[in-house]
């Protein structure tokens, strides 16, 4: 379709300020980014307290996924591995990340939370941080 040079400026303009529009109203979605693998990366949560890390990211991806993420992480916290330690634990550690896998949404207590699993080296152990963004659910 032609347009005129001024009826055509104004719809790209319009266009324009459309996303500007979108994007300011969930802006949480647009930026959530877990972090990048080879960076260095101090985990802090918003939902547990401290970051859960799991030996396995299935593990990571039953609490992310669970109607109920509380008790699927107290199972795993009570159940010990072949160290005699928790399969799952929350705590605040640096690490090297290795990779990142999507997990989809989290929801928890009503809020919604982006879900990545972390691959992670912490020392010489590697394990699976359940990373998680926040961010506001607008429905239309």
């Amino acid at each position: 379709m032609v347009l005129t040079n001024g009826r055509s400026t104004f719809l790209a303009a319009l266009r324009r300020t459309v996303l500007a529009i979108a994007l300011a109203a969930v802006p949480q979605l647009a930026l959530a980014q877990p972090p990048a693998p080879g960076s260095v990366h101090t985990f802090f949560d918003p939902v547990f307290k401290g970051t859960v890390f799991c030996d396995t990211i299935d593990a990571v991806r039953a609490i992310a996924t669970a109607d109920a993420p509380d008790d699927i992480y107290a199972s795993y916290y009570l159940t010990t591995n072949a160290l005699d330690e928790p399969i799952c634990m929350a705590i605040m550690p640096t690490g090297v990340v290795v990779d990142v896998v999507p997990l989809g949404v989290m929801v928890k207590n009503g809020w919604y939370f982006n879900a990545w699993a972390v691959e992670t080296r912490v020392g010489s152990a590697v394990v699976y941080a359940l990373y998680l963004e926040h961010f506001e659910y607008v429905s239309a």
